[in-house]
């Protein structure tokens, strides 16, 4: 009789956050964040259409995911008050 053999464990990997953001005004994946935690400020710089912005609002546990959600909020609503 043969013996039985254990089944293989297939591991996922896990999905990780990007470091580079989709930029809302070219489309292109090429806005890079800058956290400065001392100053409480992030820069947010595009690498392709040379937009840029300050954002004030960065706590000790502010996440560069975090400085891209209110920076997009930022953008559409002064486009919308542009209109």
């Amino acid at each position: 009789m043969g013996r039985r053999r254990r089944q293989k464990i297939r591991r996922r990997p896990q999905k990780r956050i990007p470091d580079v953001y989709q930029c809302p005004s070219c489309g292109n994946a090429a806005i890079k964040i800058e956290l400065l935690r001392e100053k409480k400020v992030a820069t947010v710089k595009c690498g392709s259409c040379g937009l840029e912005m300050t954002i004030d609002d960065v706590t000790s546990l502010t996440e560069p995911v975090d400085v891209y959600g209110s920076f997009i909020d930022r953008f559409y609503e002064s486009a919308k008050t542009e209109e």
